[in-house]
This record gives structure tokens, C-alpha cells and sequence, in this order.
């Protein structure tokens, strides 16, 4: 495993308030979990029939360990690769139903749609001049690249600006219709419902995509088909070895079982995309670890935690350069 040595000087902190407007992270937290409320309301559980077993997502194996137990769903972990997953799940139709839903719409729009503009400014922006690092030369021009779960699009969004041949795609209409008001290409759908040429983009990312899904190892096959020889994939998971998790444990915001079904580690997202034949070239974590935990504390605990406020960008650069920030980040390259 090589993690880059990282410099202070690098480090850009996040404008917390630009990022979550007004009282969106709350809303959020507190009507995270309304797929299984509404079920537990009318049944008095989550029926049995509701719920459905699968083997790990990266090895197949049948063989893990109970892991953890949050919102009346189970976290394993695989005894073969170690892959921390949610076992049993619902039925993929009822996930694609969740992001279909009007409350997830509604969360989205709260959240992504009031700070597009920043996360253009301040992460899309990022992940452009990150993949531009690592792009191979396009025989064909401008870069061509497709963003996987592409949300408001503000990835795409910025990707244009820099000259690309930008495109996206997510399930939530709401996300994308407010995008393509913005004259942005995006599509709504799955990524297996749209057509699109093998083998014809410079690079595809998936940006907080594959923790959703019921099968990651097959939207990763569609991705890595789309490349072109040489072309990269980016990859954007929450980091399971955070330290989120390691502060708050199972509280931590990011274990979400009902919507989160799969967390990875820089290892286990490591091993995926090596046994899809994919060179891992880069790897890093960045964070809110130190803000999401003062929030936690304040907000749900009821604590003084003034004392860290000051140090707490600091310390979150130590958490990144140590890999142990909430969101891991890695670039394949396909052969």
C-alpha cells in the first residue's frame, strides 16, 4: 500500500456552513433512516420476507462475521477478504426506489442543491485537477469523462469549464433536472439503462456511489467497460478505518445501513480493483472527521467540545495523512 506523503501547506480546509446551508446536515441525520421507520410502523419489524441474503460483494465468499448492528439492520464482515457489508439487504428494486423517493429528493435538494455552487468551487474543481494528474493523452481532443452517480453535477460542471467532453448520470430526477437547468449533459437512470459506447472515455469516476449498491463489483465491470485502454477510473467511498468510526463508533453519521450497504477500507477498495485487473495508482482520505465528531458531541451529546474547534483543521490534516479520513479516494487504471 502507498499512501503520499502529504504537507501541511496542502491542506484546504472546507467551509462547513457553505457545504451543509442552514440546517440541512441535521434534517439528514434525522430522517436518514425513514425506509425502515415506515416499515417497523406498519409491521412491527422489518419482515423477514422484506430482506434477502448475499455473499460478500468483492470475493463471493459465504463465510463473516457479525460486525456490528445499527437501525435494525447487521454490518459483517467477510472472513475471507475482510470487506465490511450489510447482510442481509432488501431487494435492489427497493434501493432504487429509495432514490427515486420523494424524501431522498427532498434531502438532496437540501443539501446539494443550496451549496452546488461551493462544491463546484471546492471539490469539483479538485477532482478535475486530480484526474487531469493521471489522464493519458486523448488522441481525439478534450478529454471525454462520465461521472457515475453524478448527483446535482457539480463534478461534470466543473469538468466542462476546464474544456472536457462532460457527461452524467444518477437515478435521482430531482438532482438532474436541476443540473441540466444549469445547461449541464446529465441523464437520469442507471448506468446499465443508458447507452453508451465501450471503450470510449478518457475517464469515469464514481463519486459516493459504490457503498450504495447491491452488486458494486458489477457497476464497477460497466465503469472499467466504458474506458478506453489506459483510461482511469476515480473513486470516491467512505473510509470504514476512519477516524469517524474510531471516535464514535457505530454513531458514526456515515454507518448507514439502509442506505449504505457496503464500507470499505484502503485495502479492501484496493483489492477490488485489483482482481478487476485495474493498477491502483493513487490513493488518499480527506475529511470531516474532526467537524462531524465536535457536531455529534454539541448536537446530539449535549457536550462542550469548544476546546477542539480551534485545532480541529489541524488535526484533520493529521487524520488525512494518515489515511484515516472519512472519504477514501483512489485512481485505477485500466491496462
Amino acid at each position: 500500500m502507498k499512501i503520499i506523503y502529504r504537507r501541511e501547506e496542502e491542506y484546504r480546509p472546507v467551509d462547513v456552513a457553505a457545504m451543509r446551508p442552514k440546517d440541512s446536515y441535521r434534517q439528514v441525520v434525522e430522517r436518514r433512516n425513514y425506509p425502515v421507520e415506515r416499515l417497523i410502523a406498519e409491521h412491527g419489524r422489518i419482515p423477514a420476507d422484506f430482506l434477502t441474503e448475499r455473499a460478500c460483494p468483492t470475493c463471493g465468499s459465504r463465510h463473516a462475521v457479525l460486525e456490528l448492528e445499527k437501525e435494525s439492520l447487521a454490518l459483517v464482515r467477510c472472513s475471507d477478504c475482510g470487506l465490511v457489508y450489510v447482510n442481509p439487504i432488501f431487494n435492489e428494486a427497493h434501493y432504487k426506489e429509495i432514490y427515486q423517493a420523494k424524501d431522498y429528493q427532498e434531502m438532496v435538494r437540501d443539501l446539494g442543491e443550496a451549496s452546488h455552487d461551493y462544491r463546484v468551487e471546492r471539490f469539483g474543481k479538485e477532482r478535475v485537477e486530480i484526474m487531469s494528474g493521471y489522464l493519458a493523452d486523448s488522441a481525439d481532443g478534450a478529454p471525454r469523462y462520465l461521472d457515475v452517480g453524478c448527483s446535482t453535477g457539480f463534478v461534470v460542471e466543473a469538468a466542462r469549464d476546464a474544456g472536457w467532453r462532460a457527461q452524467g448520470v444518477d437515478l435521482n430526477p430531482s438532482a438532474i433536472a436541476f443540473g441540466q437547468g444549469r445547461g449541464l449533459d446529465l441523464q437520469q437512470g442507471a448506468l446499465d439503462d443508458l447507452a453508451f459506447e465501450p471503450a470510449s472515455f478518457d475517464a469515469v469516476s464514481l463519486f459516493d456511489v459504490l457503498e450504495h449498491l447491491v452488486d458494486p463489483a458489477e457497476i464497477l465491470r460497466q465503469a472499467i467497460d466504458l474506458l478506453k485502454p489506459g483510461g482511469i477510473l476515480f473513486l470516491y467511498v467512505p473510509n470504514y478505518d476512519s477516524a469517524s468510526r474510531l471516535l464514535l463508533g457505530k454513531n458514526a453519521v456515515f454507518i448507514w445501513p439502509t442506505h449504505h450497504l457496503t464500507y470499505y477500507t484502503v485495502a479492501t477498495l484496493g483489492d477490488l480493483l485489483r482482481r478487476h485487473g485495474l493498477a491502483v495508482e493513487f490513493t488518499a482520505t480527506e475529511g470531516l472527521d474532526l467537524i462531524d465528531y465536535i457536531w455529534w458531541q454539541r448536537e446530539m451529546e449535549n457536550r462542550d467540545v469548544s476546546a477542539l474547534e480551534p485545532i480541529a483543521d489541524k488535526l484533520q490534516f493529521f487524520i488525512n495523512a494518515g489515511a484515516y479520513g472519512k472519504n477514501l479516494r483512489m485512481i485505477g487504471r485500466k491496462a
